[in-house]
């Protein structure tokens, strides 16, 4: 009797041991880091998926908003580690397929989210808010105000090497880029903008197309007055500072009387030689809008005792007879300009942006 019931113990262990073991063979598990409804997932997190003890993993899969990532097959057994090619705000799903030794197959899924996109808040250009389509002057400083602390940022001009941006050190979502060279007047740059957040974020690719402002450009004209001559500079943006103008300005006619306005330069001269020739000189100019003269501006006056023909660069104002030059810039000479009313109409070049005639 014993012996039958020790039969019948030894009969229900081995029962148990081999229900334990095809157990343990036969349900195979799967542990999938990121896990499933994980948040703010870093950007560079690997994928890590861990079988239970011989179990094969048969397949994985990784959706990116959808999209398939990656699929593989046939991977054995263990632990499996795999880079994530993912970006800011994706919602990223992870399906694993597992197979016990004898045959039985599961699949264990995750779905997370990575960290919010990084952006650009706004732009700045020496203070002032900067809207597409606004011109920036020549030496600018460009502030640009993220959406979250940045630990690098930096701007490259038309495929340049990137400039690194100087970060705020009180305030990590505010970088700054200050000049490091003069950019070319009238010119059209385009700026490639990289950062990366404090939580790994990088900003989308991102291009900035910014115009410069055209040079500081005056146009003149000679006109008879009260048996003297009025010689008129137009200019085609607003000084920058009328007197610094007025201090700039050399000239050898006599008694000449010299007043700078806001967007407008006036000489008059009570009498003149009509044999002689007269110089005004303008060294440099800075316009309100950062614009400068590309190169010194210098007017010759030369008049005759008769009237000439009205052509090419003569500007005619009956018994006065002179040449009005504008200096332009590198390589292009000096370019005569040519005499322009408010019934006739702007100079030829005059920039669309500004109003004729000058207020």
């Amino acid at each position: 009797m014993v012996k039958q019931n020790g039969g019948i113990i030894i009969l229900f262990f081995g029962a148990a041991v081999l229900l334990a073991a095809g157990l343990f063979l036969g349900v195979p598990t799967a542990d999938i880091h990121p896990g499933d409804g994980h948040a703010a997932v870093a950007l560079g997190s690997p994928l890590k998926i861990s079988s239970s003890p011989f179990a094969r993993i048969g397949k994985i899969a990784v959706y990116a908003d959808g999209q398939l990532l990656d699929m593989e097959y046939n991977l054995g057994t263990g632990d499996l580690t795999r880079d994530l090619e993912i970006r800011p705000g994706q919602q990223v799903r992870v399906e694993a397929k597992v197979a016990s030794l004898i045959g039985l197959t599961r699949e264990f899924t995750s779905t997370f989210t990575t960290v919010p996109p990084l952006k650009i808040e706004s732009m700045r250009v020496d203070g002032v808010p900067y809207a597409p389509g606004d011109r920036i002057p020549p030496q600018p400083t460009l502030a640009f105000f993220f959406s979250k602390p940045v630990i690098e940022a930096a701007v490259s001009l038309d495929g340049s090497e990137p400039i690194e941006l100087e970060i705020d050190p009180d305030d990590a979502t505010l970088a700054t880029f200050h000049p490091v060279v003069s950019y070319r007047q009238g010119a059209t740059y385009v700026l490639d903008i990289t950062a990366t957040a404090v939580d790994t974020a990088t900003l989308e690719p991102l291009q900035v197309r910014a115009s410069v402002v055209p040079p500081l450009s005056l146009y003149g004209r000679v006109e008879e007055g009260d048996g003297g001559v009025i010689i008129e500079l137009n200019a085609n943006t607003p000084f920058a500072d009328p007197e610094a103008v007025m201090a700039a300005l050399e000239t050898n006619l006599p008694g000449a009387g010299i007043s700078v306005e806001r967007q407008r330069i006036i000489i008059s001269c009570p009498g003149l030689d009509p044999g002689s020739e007269y110089d005004i000189k303008l060294a440099s100019a800075d316009g309100a809008n950062g614009s400068f003269l590309e190169a010194p501006l210098a007017m010759t006056l030369s008049f005759k005792a008769q009237p000439a023909p009205s052509a090419g660069g003569y500007v005619s104002t009956g018994f006065y007879t002179g040449y009005v030059y504008n200096a332009g810039g590198p390589g292009t000479g000096a370019s005569v300009a040519a005499q322009a009313g408010p019934e006739s109409g702007p100079p030829p070049g005059w920039p669309d942006c500004c109003p004729w005639p000058p207020q």
